[in-house]
């Protein structure tokens, strides 16, 4: 099974995707993840350090293609996860942006959405687009979304309402899942130390069942650019009272759309 984690630069598709790989070796699954972000450091919190690149190899063999060995670009991360970082171009220059958003649609199985809140919905959005129209002519799915590390769900819920897809799971908002990439190492490495973060774990472990289930996917239909903004628009403008958030006061004071 070939799965691809897109979201926006800075999300957490890095912190995400490593943990998830661990869930899904933890439930007996040989791993093999595949960095293709430039800066090559896709598989930090799984090696601890950021290996050499598939390119930085070819130059050192001189380009000669035929005498790289698979020992030469795969490394061994934490829990028996294989990790290769592709690398690219400097920034401005060569066509990483395609090469590394839309040709792996290409060839993967499943699509899994990494999304926060407010604005990162226009990137999920875009994703959801390119999905669809890569499913015209490619066995491709998307599994679902991932809020990473939310404290509320209501705008998830709100656009997943607008765009049907399902929701994965949704991270919670604690310091220690954005620690553990400076500290580059995995929730599950770091609960040796921290037993209290084991629940944060089983997150991730859900996500890895819901994938082993083989899921059937679904082809998502995005919403159109000027809906998307009435929705956030409508989101924040008129927000809906919950039974304990009829007493808190509304701490926007600017809204600029």
């Amino acid at each position: 099974m070939k799965i691809a984690v897109y979201g926006k630069g800075g999300i957490g598709k890095s912190t995400t995707s490593c943990n998830i790989s661990i869930a899904l070796a933890r439930r007996g699954k040989k791993v093999l993840q595949i960095g293709c972000d430039p800066k090559h450091d896709s598989t930090f919190t799984l090696t601890g350090f950021l290996i050499p690149t598939i390119i930085d190899t070819l130059q050192s063999k001189d380009y000669h293609y035929e005498d790289v060995w698979p020992e030469d670009v795969i490394y061994k991360g934490y829990g028996g996860v294989d990790c290769v970082e592709a690398g690219g171009p400097p920034a401005g220059a060569g066509c990483g942006g395609y090469v590394y958003a839309a040709a792996p649609l290409r060839i993967i199985d499943y699509c899994i959405i990494i999304m926060i809140m407010d604005l990162m919905l226009f990137a999920a959005n875009r994703i959801a687009a390119s999905v669809r129209e890569k499913a015209r002519t490619h066995p491709l799915r998307l599994a679902g979304l991932v809020g990473n590390r939310t404290s509320k769900r209501d705008l998830i819920d709100k656009y997943v309402e607008a765009c049907p897809m399902p929701v994965l799971e949704v991270l919670p908002l604690i310091e220690d899942i954005r620690v553990s990439r400076v500290k580059g190492k995995t929730l599950f490495e770091m609960v040796e130390l921290q037993p209290s973060l084991k629940y944060v774990c089983d997150f991730y472990l859900n996500i890895a069942d819901q994938i082993l289930s083989k899921p059937e996917g679904i082809i998502p239909k995005e919403v159109p650019d000027r809906e998307l903004f009435s929705l956030l628009s409508d989101f924040y403008l008129n927000p809906v009272n919950t039974v304990n958030e009829k007493n808190k006061p509304n701490l926007i004071d600017f809204m600029i759309i």
